[in-house]
């Protein structure tokens, strides 16, 4: 085997091992989440947070951002709308459009939910130097672009 050959197998198990280690961090994440009693999931916190940074966004806007169907979007916003995270905003609903918002409820579960991530991360990123961070952050800025708003 060529070294253009062993280069291309070193490249697919590096890709491998990063796939491997996403999982692994949205598993331990997840996991964490449940031990902790936290209210919202993964899932819930990036929804939740889409709709803060997003106001007056729809469901089918999120549907699009995350890559989903939107029958699965609808389910989960009804849940979080069942909590009282989340509500219509008649103001910007159009038909059968409806635009969301947060509610008070939902703003401080987030913010609830925010800072245990913030904690976790501190602590699995204790021992870091900032440069260490500044690159890692990079990476996963790069990371983030390739894929896109969907």
């Amino acid at each position: 085997m060529g070294a253009a050959g062993q280069d291309g197998v070193a490249h697919d198990a590096a890709i491998a091992r990063i796939q491997t280690n996403l999982t692994t961090v949205s598993r331990r994440g997840s996991a964490r989440v449940r031990r902790a009693n936290q209210a919202l999931s993964p899932v819930d916190h990036s929804m939740l947070e889409y709709i803060r940074s997003h106001p007056g966004c729809r469901a089918i806007d999120m549907a699009a951002h995350f890559e989903l169907n939107r029958s699965t979007v609808s389910r989960q916003l009804a849940a979080l709308a069942k909590l009282g995270l989340m509500a219509t905003d008649e103001e910007g609903s159009t038909g059968r459009s409806q635009a969301l918002r947060l509610t008070d409820a939902g703003e401080a579960a987030l913010q609830a939910s925010a800072r245990l991530i913030n904690d976790v991360m501190r602590e699995r990123l204790e021992g870091w130097s900032t440069q260490e961070l500044e690159a890692f952050a990079l990476m996963l800025d790069r990371f983030n672009d390739a894929m896109g708003e969907g």
